[in-house]
């Protein structure tokens, strides 16, 4: 029978500031713990816990372990310090009194050398600790905070996890890993072997990135008591237009503690910038790959050339009908504000569908959004259509049959996808889908394809086990939502996906998903910042350019359509018929290619304001082009046959253009400042990130639900731990969980938005 032995563990040292008024628990600097002395412990809280038996053999790592058990912290916890103290006297004193001696655990020799001194001289009974970490210092108010279904993940030893206790270039990596937001752990491992010659394993390159992100930015547990801060008193003071929005619960019995739940931040150069941009804005969710589990929504808008405008973020606990809702009433609240007949294009998710669903029709929300529109991503919808058929040709087919404007080219693919598929079940079923074919494969004129004003069903999914072909799959998904052909007025100008690792690569936020709360705030920050500065330059030259119309990815789609229009032969069918009643005239004309002919319409309507219809100067000429072709009604831009019109009549483009597409919008839109220098002093950062603590009852710490706590990536702790393309998948696998397949012809390089010469 081993004889127990016991430790104290003390904790939340106090620390009086030099002017006598305040005090702190915790330490607010690193150099402060190692100045702790016996007598500091004086009057602090402490645990008294059983060790494990033989703590002789014990190394530090375990200690490590003992203690995160002990005090129930985050399993990845990498900022706990430990040291223990001795007296060398057999004066039996108190803490307080002189004769003790300091041990700081900065390896398994200095352990182990305690441990001897304790065990030789007095026994166990003496073995007194003092850990010091950024959860630690809310102990108390944690134990209340945490529900009753939490249960502490189980930390992982990881090779060469000791070596990350020494000497290690931190700051330099850190350096790195703020440039490039994505750098993988193979690029981390070749990166130290290179500079550093220090050879670690993917599985610790990982962890060293992930201490290393904490060294630059805090804590990951530390960033839910800064963020508000950083966002409440920087960031919106240096920014009065922002918009910042915190959802969070207070813990019982602990009136200055409260649990953080959501964040939801708009800077105002972007929403500024939303006044000059298409009325469609894409929303997407990105999984947080740090220490605890959550969603960063992003919302986009996107400029005349395609380019993205992040124009909201938020990080949310999990994505559900009512964070949905939470996130979109903020986008409404601060970025679309009086603007009306809004657009939202996003993924075909139950929740996400129901919350638009509710802003719009229930008459209880206290926030409605009657006029809000909603569009599917056909990138979104393809990948549920792959997972049910697993053929990446039907993907891509079924892509182009999403874009497609005209009737007789959708149903000739419409055709296709139902035999493809039906042929696909019929080989998966064997004999039991031959006679479902036999029933089911009848002359194509005969299947009824799901009509434009069919009744919207709740269900953005149909039943997996009931769909035999491709109609059956889609017939419960309403047209509008992802036909560009049976888009009501062209709401998604032409914006089919919401591809948010594309957007997050032109704003070099790819990565950010990965970065503690207040990194991810400061760097979203100041790369915005800097890609403002650089679109207002670049719209600002466009604008200096006598051969620029338009802005440049408009000018280039232009000049291609006005070339293939001078291949087309124009007939006027009718003189400008002129309704006096509604002073509007309108031309007919018919255009024909080689292949096909097609009628344009050019109405010039009289819009007057205030209904004063004998003053001039209060009206205007309000312009508008249809083709039956259906481009110019669902892209809001001239089609190559409408260029051939107004060719030939000697209208300028322009006038059939919507003016989101014009260079004095994309100059407003970019026009917007900010000066990113203001939003951190990086002093105070470095310094207090960490360890800023008030006196209760003068100051709120925010902290973060345990229950979200997260461990090792499962690709850290499988049989492939050692295999590098496996640590690359498990990399990507944090960033994004999209099926990459080529771009679909056709599409804006930015903005997935469908364009044709």
């Amino acid at each position: 029978v081993h004889e127990k032995n016991y430790a104290h563990v003390y904790y939340g040292c106090r620390n009086v500031l030099y002017d006598g008024n305040d005090f702190y628990y915790g330490h607010r600097y690193t150099e402060e713990f190692r100045k702790v002395e016996a007598h500091d412990l004086y009057g602090c809280p402490h645990l008294i816990a059983e060790l494990p038996p033989q703590p002789r053999l014990m190394s530090l790592l375990d200690l490590q372990l003992w203690i995160i058990k002990l005090f129930r912290l985050h399993p990845e916890t990498q900022d706990l310090s430990i040291k223990g103290f001795f007296e060398e006297e057999d004066s039996w004193q108190y803490l307080g009194s002189a004769g003790w001696k300091t041990y700081d655990f900065l390896s398994d020799k200095s352990w182990q050398s305690f441990v001897k001194k304790v065990k030789g001289r007095k026994g166990m009974e003496f073995f007194k600790l003092y850990v010091d970490s950024s959860e630690i210092k809310h102990y108390d108010s944690l134990l209340k905070a945490t529900n009753d279904d939490y249960c502490q993940s189980a930390t992982v030893l990881l090779p060469e996890q000791d070596d990350l206790t020494w000497y290690f270039p931190w700051d330099h990596i850190s350096r790195r890993l703020t440039e490039d937001l994505a750098m993988t752990t193979t690029q981390i491992v070749a990166h130290l072997a290179h500079n550093y010659d220090r050879h670690l394993s993917y599985a610790g390159a990982w962890r060293a990135k992930q201490k290393a992100l904490e060294i630059r930015f805090g804590t990951f547990y530390a960033s839910h008591n800064y963020v508000p801060r950083l966002l409440k008193e920087r960031f919106y003071i240096n920014n009065p237009f922002s918009f910042v929005d915190i959802k969070d619960t207070e813990v019982a019995g602990c009136k200055d503690f409260r649990v953080l739940h959501r964040i939801f931040w708009a800077f105002a150069q972007c929403t500024q910038a939303f006044l000059h941009c298409r009325p469609v804005i894409c929303v997407k969710g990105m999984p947080l790959c740090g220490k605890y589990e959550g969603v960063l929504l992003t919302a986009l808008a996107f400029d005349a050339n395609g380019y993205p405008i992040p124009v909201a973020f938020a990080v949310i606990e999990g994505e559900s009908k009512e964070s949905w809702l939470w996130f979109l009433r903020n986008v409404k609240h601060a970025v679309v504000k009086e603007r009306s007949h809004i657009c939202i294009i996003h993924d075909c998710k139950r929740a996400l569908f129901n919350a638009i669903e509710d802003l719009r029709n229930n008459p209880q929300e206290a926030h409605p959004w009657k006029d809000v529109q909603s569009r599917w991503c056909i990138q979104h919808l393809a990948e549920n259509l792959f997972a049910h058929f697993a053929d990446k040709k039907l993907m891509m087919l079924f892509k182009k049959l999403c874009q497609q404007n005209r009737q007789n080219k959708f149903v000739k693919i419409w055709k296709e996808l139902d035999e493809l598929t039906l042929k696909f079940t019929v080989d998966k079923e064997g004999g039991a889908g031959r006679e479902m074919m036999q029933e089911l494969v009848e002359p194509y004129e005969n299947n009824r394809l799901p009509e434009e004003d069919e009744e919207e069903s709740n269900r953005p999914s149909g039943n997996k086990s009931q769909v035999a072909m491709f109609s059956d799959w889609i017939s419960q998904k309403p047209m509008e939502k992802w036909s560009l052909l049976h888009d009501t007025n062209g709401a998604r100008y032409g914006i089919m996906e919401t591809d948010i690792n594309k957007s997050y690569h032109v704003l070099k936020l790819k990565g950010i998903e990965c970065l503690p709360l207040t990194g991810l705030v400061e760097v979203a920050f100041e790369r915005v910042t800097e890609y403002f500065n650089n679109r207002s330059a670049a719209a600002n030259k466009a604008t200096g350019n006598p051969s620029m119309g338009f802005p440049e990815c408009v000018q280039d789609e232009m000049n291609a359509k006005v070339q293939k229009a001078q291949t087309y032969h124009v007939t006027r069918m009718n003189t400008a018929d002129t309704n006096v009643f509604s002073n509007e005239a309108h031309q007919r004309f018919k255009v024909q290619s080689r292949q096909k002919g097609v009628i344009v319409h050019l109405i010039s309507k009289r819009i007057h304001k205030n209904h004063k219809r004998n003053i001039a100067c209060q009206s205007e000429i309000r312009r508008i082009a249809r083709c039956s072709c259906n481009k110019a009604r669902l892209l809001h831009k001239p089609c190559s046959h409408v260029i051939a019109v107004c060719c030939q009549v000697g209208v300028s483009i322009a006038s059939y253009m919507s003016p989101f597409y014009s260079l004095s919008y994309l100059v407003k839109t970019w026009s917007g400042k900010s000066d990113a220098s203001n939003l951190v002093d990086r002093n105070f950062a470095r310094n207090v990130l960490n360890y800023k603590f008030l006196c209760p009852g003068e100051t709120q710490t925010w902290i973060p639900d345990k229950r979200l706590e997260r461990g090792l990536p499962a690709f850290l702790t499988s049989d492939r731990i050692h295999d590098e393309e496996s640590m690359d998948e498990g990399d990507q696998n944090c960033t994004t969980q999209v099926i990459t397949t080529e771009n679909s012809q056709g599409t804006n390089k930015f903005s997935g938005e469908t364009s044709d010469a």
